[in-house]
């Protein structure tokens, strides 16, 4: 089964609950202006700043974008307890991403902020 969602508004969102309430008020409007010139340019805003932006991104805060990449693939997945990152995949990084239930999901991110799941539905 794979699965493809949008990254730029998960990574908005993970980032948006970081730091004091202050800094979280100023990505809060950064996030909302992001957000509005993705929807304006049919979410290509950033271009290859997405895969930057994953790069970027402390363990914890990875793998909660991860989780909620699962979830909005409808896909189970109570925690994230790992992921790890791969080779390339078709130039794109690729994770593999380990839930809570012992469930294993490979995501890669592709330079608009995709992420394509794919998980083995024979376990």
């Amino acid at each position: 089964m794979t699965k493809r969602i949008v990254l730029p508004s998960l990574l908005a969102l993970t980032l948006a609950g970081c730091g004091s309430a202050g800094d979280r008020g100023a990505a809060n409007e950064v996030v909302a202006n992001a957000e509005a010139e993705a929807n304006a340019v049919g979410n290509v805003a950033g271009g290859e700043n997405a895969i930057a932006q994953v790069f970027a991104l402390s363990d914890r805060q990875r793998n909660a974008m991860f989780i909620r990449a699962l979830l909005d693939a409808d896909i189970e997945c109570q925690s994230v307890t790992s992921s790890e990152r791969l080779p390339d995949q078709d130039g794109k990084p690729l994770w593999r991403v380990n839930c809570s239930d012992k469930t294993a999901h490979m995501i890669s991110i592709t330079p608009d902020g995709t992420a394509n799941i794919v998980s083995r539905t024979d376990r």
